[in-house]
């Protein structure tokens, strides 16, 4: 697989379709490497265990495409949301933002999403953003949809970050500006009526 990158110390192999298997990021710190998922594949499996040193993971949330590998990956440390965990079983759950320090600058935040419950973003060098799939809507009987408060929530979570480009699973452009996804979550959320929690897509709604 073709390892893309994007600075000198933050790459990812590109999601793919068959298998369904999430774009997994790859930052490159002092004392080993950090994944942003693990995604779903044997080839993706493979080059996650050739990497050289210590392995932390991070995992975005619960859905199998994003953490389908991880029982074939032998890692050290082990961050996610606290729902994520009921399905892992390992590692440490994240219910406030956490700041470290490995060579690069890592905050780990937990990101409302309408998409699923518990997600989990990674913000690197005050530069870059991971959000997994935490940006999308769910599906309620065939429609795409978000739920405006959690959206809300989420966008003032993203607005207090200082990352120049987020960073969205699956989506054709995996490198977006923060200005571009936040104008794009706003104009969604201006779409809800007063009286209803739930803000319905049509399929021509621009979302992914």
């Amino acid at each position: 697989m073709e390892r893309i990158y994007i600075a000198e110390y933050l790459s990812y192999w590109k999601a793919t379709e068959a298998p369904l298997s999430a774009d997994v990021g790859v930052i490159e710190g002092a004392s080993g490497v950090w994944l942003y998922d693990v995604g779903n594949s044997e080839e993706t499996a493979a080059e996650i265990n050739a990497l050289p040193g210590r392995k932390n993971i991070v995992l975005s949330h619960f859905h199998p495409d994003h953490i389908g590998n991880l029982p074939k990956i032998r890692y050290d440390a082990l961050y996610q949301g606290a729902n994520t965990l009921r399905y892992t079983g390992a590692g440490t759950a994240v219910t406030a933002d956490i700041y470290l320090q490995d060579g690069v600058q890592l905050h780990l935040f937990p990101l409302p999403s309408s998409h699923a419950k518990g997600s989990l973003g990674l913000e690197v060098n005050e530069t870059y953003a991971f959000l997994g799939d935490g940006a999308y809507s769910t599906r309620k009987a065939g429609r795409r949809v978000y739920n405006a408060g959690l959206l809300l929530e989420q966008i003032r979570v993203l607005r207090g970050l200082k990352a120049r480009w987020f960073l969205l699973s699956h989506d054709a452009e995996f490198v977006r500006s923060r200005e571009e996804v936040l104008s794009q979550l706003e104009a969604i959320y201006k779409m809800r009526s007063p009286k209803e929690s739930y803000i319905v897509l049509s399929e021509t709604d621009d979302e992914e």
